[in-house]
């Protein structure tokens, strides 16, 4: 038996350790994948390269991984200016990330399409989108996507509306908030808006605080270990140079231009060929070489043609900058171009519109032929079916009538004879206990009564029988009382007059009545409420409460103490009374019955096993409660919630 135990655990070991290297394999093997996906960014191989990354990664269920192949996607679609297919896998990507609950990777997909729309200049769709995201945002209370509308709406105003002081504004707002949810990355992204914005306007001083901002931003960020990002990295080296380059010249910018060529040159992959194009015309606007800034316009124009985007705004610029150089025949052109361009757009998004209306107007004709077609038909149903129905709810109706009324008259029935043997079973009940109660006593009375009239008796017998015959017949009177209160509760009811009660006095009343009852050695002990609450109810009900509870504790402690407490609980509207002792104590298979009538745990103890009973009938009525706080160790503690009202 040893040696084939020791083979099956060795296959075990085995088969473990090649688990452990496939497992180890498959995140190695999608690792590989993510890194040559990002390397494939912008080439023609990407699309089905990132289409199998997504699938392997939804295969995996990696959802890190899976919104990297999204995200990639989509980067792919926006560099191409492809706002159709950008559209599709940003929404898949939102829906994506809204059942995945990654609201910040939701946000971020829906602004990069909004900016490539607003870029292209599609601004009815961009503002439309906007708005949804704002009002998303705000619904949903996200701060980040908050931030990221007042980001899109600062975006807009600069770019359709001209408006940089709104445009600062929002943008400043958006950045505010970046910083507070520590979104680092998001941060420096608007932190560059700012910059490219006041750049634009040839405020270079403006730009120097959100330089220094970035060089703080980027060390936050790598001490949090949060990617930033070479493209934007880039960008940073680039606005740098232009900013030295209006402020101080071409001489005092050298470093700052070698140092951002060498990054572009180690980092080419990463930054985009239109961003470099774009860095290199506002370093020649910035330094007045404005037929350098067109040449490089044109290139950018030219490569932008090559992979099918068309950006009017570009055509525009141009047009000014020739304007400024004093070349107005090229200048016109440039503007020409601008209007066709610009004009192209505009028809293609109306025509576009008006595909999509013309479509739903056809669905929408056929679904209106469709339903008079129908009411046609049900109208000539209706009146044969009108007839029919209101014979059968006629029947319907008389059936249900009996039925209800037969089902009422059982119920009334059956409830009347469970009250009447209700009644019958506590009746003979009581009758019995009664009975017994009474008998005991009586003989004790009658026997002791006969003995003291006999002559010859010395004076402590005499004494003895005549005690006998006093504690006896206190006994009678106590439960004589007990059963005219249970005759009393059982006529009673809620509705009875109330008046206002202090707690705090009624207690301190029941205190000065039963003192000097408890046994020798016991303390009697009294804790009121800070603030006398009051009680809107039948003051005898509370005393009696009160009353039987300290007789009960009375009857079971030996020594130690019995204390009355009340306080108030404004929240839940109730007065509680505490009663607790350090008696005997009541034995846990017994505290779910010491409430009922007659119930005494030693039946050789006095009493008449009312007196609890007497209580919880009293709280049954006021809609109160009554119960052992099982949680007490001591003795007894019974807890009152008294309503106030």
């Amino acid at each position: 038996m040893r040696y084939p135990r020791m083979c099956f655990y060795a296959i075990l070991v085995c088969l473990l350790c090649c688990f452990e290297t496939i497992v180890g394999q498959e995140t190695i093997d999608l690792k590989a994948f993510a890194d040559s996906v990002r390397k494939a960014a912008g080439k023609p191989d990407f699309l089905p390269l990132g289409t199998r990354f997504l699938e392997l990664a939804k295969e995996r269920k990696d959802t890190t991984y899976i919104s990297d192949a999204y995200a990639a996607i989509a980067g792919h679609y926006y560099d191409l200016g492809d706002t159709d297919s950008l559209r599709l896998v940003t929404y898949e990507y939102m829906d994506w990330a809204e059942r995945c609950h990654r609201d910040t990777d939701r946000y971020q997909a829906w602004r990069q399409y909004i900016q490539r729309m607003t870029e292209k200049g599609m601004q009815e769709e961009a503002m439309r989108e906007t708005e949804l995201l704002c009002k998303d945002a705000e619904q949903r209370k996200d701060k980040y996507g908050m931030a990221s509308g007042e980001m899109c709406i600062g975006y807009n105003h600069r770019v359709f509306g001209q408006n940089i002081k709104l445009c600062l504004e929002y943008y400043d707002s958006a950045l505010k908030h970046f910083e507070e949810g520590k979104y680092y990355r998001d941060a420096y992204v608007v932190s560059l808006n700012i910059i490219q914005t006041y750049l634009a306007r040839q405020a270079y001083s403006d730009v120097l605080p959100y330089l220094d901002r970035l060089v703080l931003l980027r060390k936050t960020a790598e001490d949090k270990k949060v990617a930033i990002g070479e493209a934007l990295y880039m960008r940073y080296y680039q606005f740098r140079v232009i900013a030295t380059l209006g402020l101080k010249g071409e001489k005092a910018a050298e470093p700052y231009i070698r140092e951002a060529n060498v990054y572009y040159l180690q980092h080419k992959d990463a930054v985009s060929r239109e961003g470099w194009i774009g860095y290199n015309i506002m370093c020649n606007q910035t330094l007045g070489n404005i037929r350098g800034a067109v040449a490089y316009m044109d290139s950018l124009i030219d490569y932008q043609r090559s992979i099918g985007n068309h950006y009017p705004g570009n055509y525009r610029q141009k047009a000014m900058m020739l304007e400024r150089i004093g070349d107005y025949k090229a200048a016109c052109y440039a503007y020409e171009e601008y209007s066709q361009l610009n004009d192209s757009v505009r028809t293609a998004e109306m025509d576009e519109q008006l595909n999509k209306y013309t479509a739903q107007f056809e669905v929408d004709r056929l679904k209106m032929e469709k339903l008079e077609l129908s009411e046609k038909m049900s109208r000539e149903r209706l009146v044969i079916v009108f007839t029919a129905g209101c014979v059968i709810l006629i029947l319907l109706l008389l059936v249900t009538y009996l039925y209800v009324r037969t089902l009422s008259m059982n119920r009334k029935l059956d409830v009347a004879r469970k009250e009447t043997q209700k009644m019958s079973r506590i009746k003979s009940s009581f009758i019995q206990h009664v009975t017994h109660e009474l008998r005991t006593p009586l003989n004790s009375v009658v026997g002791f009564s006969a003995l003291l009239a006999e002559e010859g008796l010395d004076a402590e017998d005499a004494r003895e029988y005549s005690g006998q015959v006093e504690k006896n017949s206190a006994y009678l009177l106590g439960l004589i009382d007990n059963i005219i209160d249970i005759a009393d509760m059982d006529s009673q009811t809620a509705d009875m007059p109330k008046e206002a009660v202090d707690a705090n006095a009624c207690c301190l009343e029941c205190i000065n009545e039963f003192g000097g009852k408890q046994k020798e050695g016991v303390e009697l002990q009294w804790i009121p409420a800070p603030e006398a609450p009051v009680i809107q109810t039948v003051r005898a009900w509370v005393k009696r409460v009160l009353s039987l509870l300290l007789d009960n504790a009375g009857k079971f402690t030996e020594k130690g103490v019995i204390r009355l407490q009340c306080e108030e609980d404004k929240a839940h509207g109730i007065v509680r009374f505490i009663i607790e002792d350090t008696g005997i104590g009541i034995d846990p298979q017994y505290q779910d019955t010491v409430f009922e009538r007659f119930f005494k745990i030693d039946s050789f103890k006095p009493g008449t096993g009312l007196g609890l009973s007497i209580a919880r009938q009293v709280m049954d009525i006021v809609d109160g409660k009554i119960y052992l706080d099982t949680s007490y160790a001591d003795g007894v503690r019974i807890v009152v919630e008294w309503p106030v009202n």
